[in-house]
């Protein structure tokens, strides 16, 4: 299992300068249509040691690359729409691929690598007992994820390596084409074959994993997970590890928005706007677009559960086509978003959407946890 010790899983960062052109409009020439891939890299066990100089990659993009920055952060630009499987190479440390990615228009932040040096990797094989070859590498292919909670999802890296133990005890998995029944890690960090489900560590194993493409699916009676995808070729390790992997989905908002309006012509006045059941630590962002905007983003942080949005805006006067949006984020907490477009003769009327904890791209409908 990847992990230090405090049992703290980690994850993985990217970091890379590559754009992949795709033809645009007629006459318009290339056009770039990627995203970014943002973390950290640093060492297995000493969370301080980061891989500066290190190489990321990617296994579908052999072209695409990037140098590990002083600080162990990377920025990797990669194809959007596309299916990107990351992995780092160091000297000294022992090649980590990710899970599988695919993009869909949004950059993927705290895609966090944790690496262990050649000599940690050669411990936990023995501890393991997985077959290598001549060379060290694994014979198959080992996948290795952490059950691991909401509360890391939306940390900081800072805050990330200071929380503690990143999992959630109870859980299991299995996959999709279907492996043996997995080894789950013990509250010492240590792969158990006697436990049935996740610790408070969160650690789960898969060894000796044939090649192809699986899908990790968790289950627990009390709460939801996200699955992933590993891409297992001989030799691979793959480390789909906090807060990414099988992380626990974000808490429902509870936030409510009520608005009153007064219309004259293509002229709309917000008369009233209260937000109710904010989460504790609740931030208030309130953005408009459009001509005749009177700002463009103004964030506030309210102090109690009830904010009168409007006293704290003053006067807003919107003309026709303007949109008005108001988003509630909080920490462990799905976003909710409700969106309004000036009107001309009458009120706008609300749209409500909500953003995965841990993205930034407002959806229709958010998984819960």
């Amino acid at each position: 299992m990847i992990r230090k010790p405090l049992r703290l899983a980690a994850a993985l960062a990217v970091a890379a300068t590559a754009l992949v052109p795709i033809l645009g409009a007629a006459g318009a020439g290339p056009v770039a249509r990627t995203v970014h891939l943002r973390g950290t890299a640093y060492e297995f066990n000493n969370v301080h040691v980061s891989l500066k100089g290190a190489t990321v990659r990617v296994a579908e993009f052999p072209a695409l690359k990037a140098t590990v920055a002083a600080d162990g952060r990377y920025d990797l630009t990669v194809p959007d729409h596309a299916t990107i499987t990351p992995y780092i190479v160091d000297p000294g440390y022992h090649t980590i691929y990710l899970q599988t990615f695919t993009t869909n228009g949004e950059d993927l932040v705290n895609v966090n690598f944790q690496t262990p040096t050649d000599t940690v990797y050669r411990a936990l094989v023995a501890l393991l007992h997985v077959p290598i070859d001549a060379q060290g590498n694994l014979v198959a292919c080992a996948i290795v994820s952490t059950f691991n909670t909401r509360n890391v999802r939306d940390l900081s890296f800072a805050q990330f390596i200071g929380y503690g133990a990143h999992g959630v005890a109870g859980a299991t998995a299995t996959t999709s084409p279907t492996l043996p029944t997995p080894v789950y890690f013990n509250k010492d960090v240590l792969p158990d074959p006697t436990q049935t489900a996740s610790s408070i560590d969160g650690g789960v194993v898969w060894t000796n994993v044939p090649t192809g493409v699986y899908t990790i699916t968790a289950h627990d009676p009390a709460t939801r997970f996200a699955s992933f995808v590993a891409t297992c070729r001989p030799g691979r390790v793959v480390n789909a590890n906090p807060p990414w992997g099988l992380y626990q989905f974000g808490l429902a908002n509870p936030a409510q928005l009520t608005a009153g309006w007064s219309v004259s012509g293509a002229v709309t006045q917000v008369v009233a706007l209260r937000a109710r059941r904010l989460p504790a630590h609740a931030v208030v962002r309130v953005s408009c677009t459009g001509r005749g905007c009177p700002f463009g983003v103004r964030t506030f942080r309210p102090p109690a559960a009830g904010f009168d949005i409007r006293r704290a805006l003053g006067a807003v006067r919107l003309t026709a086509g303007d949109v008005f949006e108001v988003t509630v984020s909080a920490h462990a907490f799905n976003g909710l978003v409700v969106r309004w477009v000036a009107a001309r003769g009458h009120a706008p009327r609300a749209a409500t959407l909500c953003v995965p904890l841990g993205f930034a791209t407002p959806q229709r409908s958010c998984p819960t946890g």
